[in-house]
């Protein structure tokens, strides 16, 4: 009879992260004897060992995880076993597929000390990297995640590399993407014809140098490419704006490292540590002095630092600072393929830096905020997503897809009790952005072998994606108590909660476009109990922000009042406006919406160039020193805004801002007072630092979501949870 041992299951981010190497060292310290493999669901280990021994064996485990592993769910079970010898590490076991693909990292302090020792066989290799750093998602083709399903499948490993590999006792056990300068990923410098000009170091080198005579160039990162230039050179700035046509909006920068950031911005302890954090994303911060050319009319930058040894090995030819920004064509997704970026951003860049190992998926870089030293994120991708979260319940055998929004998509699709949440895919407008939609939601079809029982979608009647799933099985869910779900999910809320949903665009039940709503609410349902005032829009073009302006104007009878303002607008254009106006059947409550009207009259704005430049502006004019507020009035389940209006046609600046700002914070308070429950805020509204420092300054308790950003990226997380709420009580 076999001898009595334990079956240990476990699931997370259990593979290729170094996982298994240390479940091996820990069994050998313990001089227990079995085996540990990767599977389809995690890791399962076999150990021939009493209950005592086992206790120690998962109390190590908890305390030693590798950096970047987690562990969402160990099951031991009392079994037979083998009669072990010794403890080995063997090779993967194929079965139905759930276990989570990890996304790419950021190089890792060991293999960044490395990268700088000359002594190291991978002295400023840029392709450095173990267990613990580098790519997973952007190179992997299929589970389990082994180099066969990589697209390091091209690339024979070379003795010394295979040794490391090999060895269960070092960080680069079973590292995928492991190679060194004997068997190297070639780096070449390429003009626009795709000829090759340099290789190896010489290619930055001669990089280096083009950026230092302001030349534009495309440089291939993690998982796409990424446009750079000398952010301290105007004419390469001004040039880049042109060629890409973004005249206002914000350019992230990459700097060498935390010294070189901290230069340029303000910088705490909290956003320093997110700086250099594993994640390393895009951070916004306070700039130290006006960049007029990387932030026009703002006073906030986004900063990351080098994140790959590519990156590092250009800042050993280049000394300074680069702007770093995706490229591609507005509204579509990071180009990630070599003969894409020639054929689409031809005269954007005057040269490229590729490399030879391919990206099969492609990422954005994720973007982040420090709000009251926690950590807030505005886009969820690279390092972050895909998420995996298994849930407790296992109340639905059903495999179901949430498509999300149109604008900022994620998906979210549910199988096996797991959670799978997408990258960042963008603006589904766009038909290249849809191509990445569909793709990648093929690559997870494959990947899990999944057939889709549901499809959880939009209200809205006019999205041309959904139509792609006319065929499925359909749910559909208000865009704005998606919001709302989502952020009960985040927190765990499973009560009746007071919503504030904030944000610029969303389908109305009602049919109107709805975004400054306040709910009454659980999972399961909610009530609309409050909004701001509807008011006409004059045509669905939202980037004007003069027909916003002269839109609330009119909705409160101030022409008087805005006749300064007015006198700007020739009477023939106001004259024909007034004629849609009045014809119009646009209605909205969108608190976006009001705050770009405000802006144009503020800032005197005609038109924005970038979602939340508004935003953005007011908070550089906000002042924290100033006790002043309008009112926003409160009846018959309407905000009315009109005092806000009238102070943006008479008063400075600051005050105006300082003054709207406060009066958003003074509502929200006095009319969670009346309902005496918990509170949360949700939309794109929200990922306004200031707006949520005025409410924690004056103590009001409200959740906010963090971990999933607040804005329409969380949409598909909250139709997913309404949805299996509404499972659970057996109401679907």
């Amino acid at each position: 009879m076999l001898p009595l041992g334990y079956k240990l299951e476990i699931s997370g981010l259990v593979q290729g992260v170094g996982f298994r190497p240390l479940i091996y060292e820990i069994a050998t310290q313990l001089k227990l004897f079995g085996e540990v493999y990767n599977d389809g669901f995690g890791v399962e280990i076999f150990l021939l060992c009493d209950e005592v021994k086992l206790n120690e064996f998962i109390e190590k485990l908890k305390v030693h995880l590798p950096p970047l592993a987690r562990i969402d769910r160990l099951k031991s079970t009392l079994t037979r076993v083998k009669p072990y010898k010794d403890f080995v590490i063997s090779n993967s076991k194929q079965s139905p597929k759930t276990a989570p693909i990890l996304s790419d990292f950021s190089l890792c302090l060991k293999c960044k000390e490395e990268f700088y020792n000359p002594q190291n066989p991978r002295f400023l290799y840029p392709f450095i990297t173990c267990t613990h750093c580098g790519p997973r998602f952007s190179i992997i083709k299929a589970l389990p995640y082994d180099r066969k399903n990589t697209s390091m499948s091209e690339f024979l490993m070379c003795d010394f590399c295979q040794s490391e590999y090999e060895n269960p006792l070092n960080r680069r056990f079973h590292a995928q993407p492991i190679s060194c300068p004997h068997c190297e990923i070639k780096v070449n410098l390429k003009d626009t014809k795709g000829q090759i000009l340099a290789s190896k170091n010489k290619a930055f080198e001669l990089c280096a140098k083009f950026l230092k005579e302001g030349k534009i160039l495309a440089v291939k990162g993690m998982g796409g490419f990424h446009l750079m230039c000398d952010a301290l050179n105007l004419s390469a700035l001004k040039e880049l704006r042109a060629r890409k046509r973004r005249p206002k909006k914000p350019f992230a920068l990459m700097c060498k490292d935390i010294k070189q950031a901290q230069n340029l911005a303000f910088i705490d302890e909290d956003e320093a540590k997110l700086l250099q954090s594993p994640l390393s994303p895009i951070v916004l911060l306070k700039a130290k002095q006006e960049l007029e050319c990387i932030a026009p009319d703002i006073d906030k930058i986004g900063i990351m630092l080098a994140y790959t040894p590519l990156h590092l090995l250009l800042f050993e030819y280049f000394e300074g600072v680069l702007v770093a920004t995706s490229a591609n064509l507005s509204g579509e997704s990071i180009i990630f393929k070599e003969d894409v970026l020639l054929q689409k951003l031809k005269g954007i860049f005057d040269f490229y830096l590729d490399y030879e190992r391919e990206i099969i998926n492609p990422s954005d870089d994720s973007i982040a905020q420090i709000i009251g030293g926690k950590t807030m994120f505005l886009r969820t991708s690279r390092a972050l997503n895909p998420c995996y979260i298994e849930l407790d319940e296992r109340d639905c055998k059903q495999s179901i897809l949430a498509l999300g929004a149109e604008l900022k998509n994620e998906f979210v699709i549910y199988h096996q009790n797991k959670l799978i949440i997408s990258p960042y895919i963008g603006d589904l407008k766009s038909l290249d952005t849809q191509e990445r939609f569909f793709s990648l939601l093929d690559f997870f079809k494959q990947t899990y072998e999944l057939e889709f029982d549901m499809i959880l979608c939009d209200k809205h009647p006019h999205f041309s994606y959904v139509k792609q799933f006319k065929a499925y099985k359909t749910y559909k869910i208000s865009h704005h108590y998606a919001h709302f779900c989502a952020a009960l999910f985040e927190f765990g809320v499973d009560e009746k909660v007071l919503g504030f949903i904030f944000d610029g665009t969303g389908y109305g039940d009602d049919g109107t476009i709805w975004g400054g709503e306040i709910f009454l609410g659980d999972l399961k349902e909610y009530e609309r109990i409050g909004h701001f005032e509807n008011f006409k829009l004059i045509n669905s073009d939202i980037k004007n922000l003069q027909n916003l302006a002269l839109s609330v104007i009119w909705h409160y009878d101030l022409e008087n009042e805005a006749k300064d303002f007015l006198a700007q607008i020739p009477q023939i254009k106001q004259n024909n406006l007034k004629k849609i106006y009045c014809k119009s059947t646009l209605l909205t409550s969108s608190l976006g919406r009001i705050i770009d009207a405000f802006g144009a009259i503020v800032f005197n704005q005609e038109k924005i160039s970038y979602e939340a430049q508004i935003g953005l502006l007011c908070e550089k004019f906000y002042d924290k020193n100033l006790d002043f507020s309008y009112e926003l009035s409160f009846q018959n389940g309407q905000i009315n805004f009109k005092e806000v209006i009238l102070g943006a046609l008479k008063d400075e600046k600051s005050r105006a801002v300082t003054g709207f700002f406060n009066a958003l914070a003074n509502f929200m308070i006095e009319l969670s007072e009346a309902y005496q429950v918990k509170v949360i805020l949700s939309g794109g509204v929200f990922q306004n630092k200031t707006l949520l420092e005025i409410l924690k300054r004056k103590k009001f308790d409200f959740f906010v979501p963090l971990k999933f950003p607040c804005n329409d990226s969380q949409i598909a997380l909250g139709q997913m949870a309404h949805f299996l709420k509404l499972i659970k009580m057996s109401e679907i």
